[in-house]
Protein backbone atom coordinates (compact mmCIF):
# COMPACT_ATOMS: atom_id res chain seq x y z
CA UNK A 1 0.00 0.00 0.00
CA UNK A 2 1.23 3.47 -0.86
CA UNK A 3 2.02 5.79 2.03
CA UNK A 4 -0.22 8.83 2.42
CA UNK A 5 2.82 11.11 2.06
CA UNK A 6 3.86 9.56 -1.23
CA UNK A 7 0.29 9.74 -2.50
CA UNK A 8 0.03 13.41 -1.53
CA UNK A 9 3.36 14.20 -3.19
CA UNK A 10 2.15 12.58 -6.40
CA UNK A 11 -1.15 14.48 -6.26
CA UNK A 12 0.75 17.78 -6.06
CA UNK A 13 2.67 17.16 -9.30
CA UNK A 14 1.50 18.69 -12.55
CA UNK A 15 0.06 16.37 -15.19
CA UNK A 16 3.28 16.02 -17.21
CA UNK A 17 5.30 15.20 -14.12
CA UNK A 18 2.70 12.59 -13.15
CA UNK A 19 3.04 11.05 -16.62
CA UNK A 20 6.82 10.94 -16.20
CA UNK A 21 6.54 9.29 -12.77
CA UNK A 22 4.17 6.64 -14.15
CA UNK A 23 6.50 6.01 -17.08
CA UNK A 24 9.52 5.63 -14.78
CA UNK A 25 7.59 3.20 -12.56
CA UNK A 26 6.67 1.05 -15.58
CA UNK A 27 10.30 1.06 -16.72
CA UNK A 28 11.37 -0.07 -13.24
CA UNK A 29 8.78 -2.86 -13.25
CA UNK A 30 10.04 -3.88 -16.70
CA UNK A 31 13.58 -4.13 -15.31
CA UNK A 32 12.34 -6.36 -12.47
CA UNK A 33 10.64 -8.62 -15.01
CA UNK A 34 13.84 -8.78 -17.08
CA UNK A 35 15.75 -9.94 -13.99
CA UNK A 36 13.13 -12.63 -13.37
CA UNK A 37 13.32 -13.77 -16.98
CA UNK A 38 17.12 -13.95 -16.83
CA UNK A 39 16.86 -15.96 -13.59
CA UNK A 40 14.68 -18.52 -15.38
CA UNK A 41 16.93 -18.45 -18.45
CA UNK A 42 14.27 -16.85 -20.65
CA UNK A 43 14.78 -14.30 -23.39
CA UNK A 44 14.61 -10.90 -21.70
CA UNK A 45 14.71 -8.86 -24.90
CA UNK A 46 11.77 -6.48 -24.62
CA UNK A 47 11.50 -2.77 -24.04
CA UNK A 48 9.26 -0.54 -22.04
CA UNK A 49 9.03 2.85 -23.70
CA UNK A 50 10.05 6.00 -21.90
CA UNK A 51 7.42 8.72 -22.04
CA UNK A 52 8.93 11.99 -23.24
CA UNK A 53 7.21 14.96 -21.65
CA UNK A 54 8.67 17.21 -24.34
CA UNK A 55 6.58 15.50 -27.00
CA UNK A 56 3.15 16.85 -27.75
CA UNK A 57 0.83 13.98 -26.86
CA UNK A 58 -2.91 14.13 -26.39
CA UNK A 59 -4.53 12.12 -23.62
CA UNK A 60 -5.73 9.31 -25.91
CA UNK A 61 -2.24 8.83 -27.34
CA UNK A 62 -0.69 8.91 -23.86
CA UNK A 63 -3.17 6.34 -22.56
CA UNK A 64 -2.45 4.08 -25.55
CA UNK A 65 1.29 4.53 -24.95
CA UNK A 66 0.94 3.46 -21.32
CA UNK A 67 -1.49 0.66 -22.15
CA UNK A 68 1.01 -0.83 -24.61
CA UNK A 69 3.66 -0.89 -21.89
CA UNK A 70 1.29 -2.47 -19.36
CA UNK A 71 0.28 -5.09 -21.93
CA UNK A 72 3.96 -5.88 -22.64
CA UNK A 73 4.73 -6.27 -18.94
CA UNK A 74 1.71 -8.54 -18.53
CA UNK A 75 2.80 -10.68 -21.48
CA UNK A 76 6.32 -11.00 -20.09
CA UNK A 77 5.03 -11.91 -16.61
CA UNK A 78 2.87 -14.65 -18.13
CA UNK A 79 5.94 -16.14 -19.78
CA UNK A 80 7.79 -16.14 -16.44
CA UNK A 81 4.85 -17.70 -14.62
CA UNK A 82 4.56 -20.37 -17.32
CA UNK A 83 8.23 -21.24 -16.79
CA UNK A 84 7.80 -21.40 -13.03
CA UNK A 85 5.04 -24.02 -13.29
Amino acid sequence: MMSPNLKETFKELDVNDKKNVISRELILIGEFVKKMKEHYDLDADFDIKNYDVNTETNEDDYLLFIYEDIFEIEKQLISVLSRME
